[in-house]
């Protein structure tokens, strides 16, 4: 029954959302502070592809909704929030960030895993310490809140 309704949803997202080919643009966390000049405008750069439901804002459940080819940067959205449940929500190149309706959040691992930072754990949008992270798993894990 449940393989029917995401089948119906899946099929539903895509004849309503249509992706819409963008400018490419550098990302503020990625660019920040980078001198990105004489190569920046030239011809070669593929148009960024972006799905935007009926309010206008970034969303796609099955699969990114915005996506940087150029950058290699994967984004999911949903009504406009960075969201994903079984993976992360923003990927760039090997950096992973994990997204639960807008916020920092992962229980199995680190939630900003980038190369050349240290992880970051964090949980509903509050970081926890490595520390304290594991403190927090195992209090769930004897409530039964995951397994």
């Amino acid at each position: 029954m449940t393989t029917e309704i995401d089948e119906l949803d899946r099929l539903y997202e895509a004849l309503t959302i249509e992706g819409k080919k963008v400018s490419p643009e550098c990302p503020s966390y990625y660019c920040r502070g980078r001198m990105i000049g004489g190569w920046w405008g030239r011809n070669g750069l593929r148009d960024d592809l972006e799905y935007r439901n009926s309010e206008n804002n970034l969303h796609r459940i099955y699969g990114p909704a915005y996506i940087s080819y150029n950058y290699k940067i994967e984004e999911w959205y949903k009504d406009g929030e960075l969201h994903r449940l079984n993976g992360p929500a923003r990927t760039h190149k090997d950096n992973k960030w994990y997204y639960v309706e807008g916020k920092l959040h992962r229980l199995d691992g680190p939630a900003v895993d980038a190369s050349g930072r240290r992880k970051e754990y964090w949980i509903g949008g509050q970081q926890l310490s490595p520390k304290n992270y594991k403190k927090e798993i195992e209090r769930r894990k004897r409530k039964g809140l995951i397994k």
